[in-house]
């Protein structure tokens, strides 16, 4: 378990994490959505260490963490994060770098021909970085934290650079992981994120401001493109359900929950007069909270 406990940090009189609190636990993968400058790296160096709170403690399996030297060796021996690019040596090979980390926090590089072929990586992978495309950088930096193999891994834009095809090979390797693993992982990729995590996280002004649950419980809502003024138009007509949302000045969201039959039919006869727009029934996803959360329309 990892727990973070009202860390604060503020830079130049700006709160950047404000008493954030949050517990996770092995097993999960966990998204976080944000804008650059929210504090999502800021969170992720706080978890690793790398940087000191103002205030607050991280918590590993219920004890405080990085009291002393000895016991941040030992932490880090069970967290790893996602490696940076130009951090990469560019003389030194693809298996270079993947028996590097193995041997660093598994301290033997037995796994490193099983990452390999996990990534399809045999092509290139005894080949000098320097020679490496940047979707092959991503993918390697990715093999890296395979052959680390840890407990707990923190990758924050794990996805860029990367083509289709490849966003859902490691899509895959994610979900193949989580089983004994606590991964993060920050995206841009906002669709992406709930193909494979158990919950997404919001972060805004130093805070959590939603926290989005994949279960079957999710409130299903009926979903159409509409216009600022379509939706003023459809305000006047009609009197809008509870728990309604209109996200971005673009999508307006009926929640069905709790109507019966009658009258979610009722419902999208009343939005068929929109009908060059598609309509789409289903729970609110990453990309629809972002909107509400972040965009500048909302």
């Amino acid at each position: 378990m990892l727990k973070l406990s009202n860390v604060s940090i503020t830079y130049n009189d700006k709160a950047v994490l404000d008493n954030l609190d949050l517990t996770a636990n092995i097993g999960e993968i966990i998204g976080v959505a944000a804008p650059n400058g929210t504090g999502k790296s800021t969170m992720f160096n706080v978890m690793a260490n790398f940087v000191k709170p103002d205030s607050g403690h991280v918590l590993f399996d219920g004890k405080y963490a990085y009291r002393n030297e000895k016991e941040e060796l030992l932490i880090h021996k069970q967290l790893c994060s996602f490696p940076e690019q130009q951090d990469l040596f560019e003389e030194l090979s693809g298996v270079d770098h993947l028996k590097l980390y193995a041997n660093m926090w598994k301290g033997s590089a037995k796994q490193v021909p099983e990452v390999i072929e996990r990534l399809h990586m045999g092509n290139y992978v005894k080949r000098k970085v320097r020679t490496y495309s940047l979707g092959m950088r991503q993918r390697l930096c990715f093999a890296m934290m395979m052959a680390a193999d840890t407990p707990v891994m923190l990758m924050d834009e794990v996805m860029n650079g990367l083509d289709v095809d490849n966003v859902a090979l490691l899509s895959e390797c994610l979900m193949e992981m989580k089983k004994d693993k606590l991964i993060f992982v920050a995206s841009h990729l906002l669709s992406n994120l709930d193909l494979y995590a158990d919950r997404v996280l919001f972060l805004k002004d130093g805070k959590f401001v939603h926290e989005h649950r994949f279960t079957s419980e999710n409130d299903i809502f009926l979903k159409i493109e509409m216009s600022t003024e379509q939706y003023e138009k459809l305000k006047e007509k009609m009197a809008l359900p509870q728990g309604y949302i209109y996200l971005a000045k673009h999508l307006l969201c009926i929640p069905l929950n709790g109507m019966n039959e009658s009258e979610q039919t009722k419902w999208i006869e009343r939005l068929l007069d929109y009908n060059e727009k598609e309509m789409t029934v289903g729970p609110l996803g990453t990309v629809e909270y972002y909107d509400k959360y972040y965009s500048k329309n909302a």
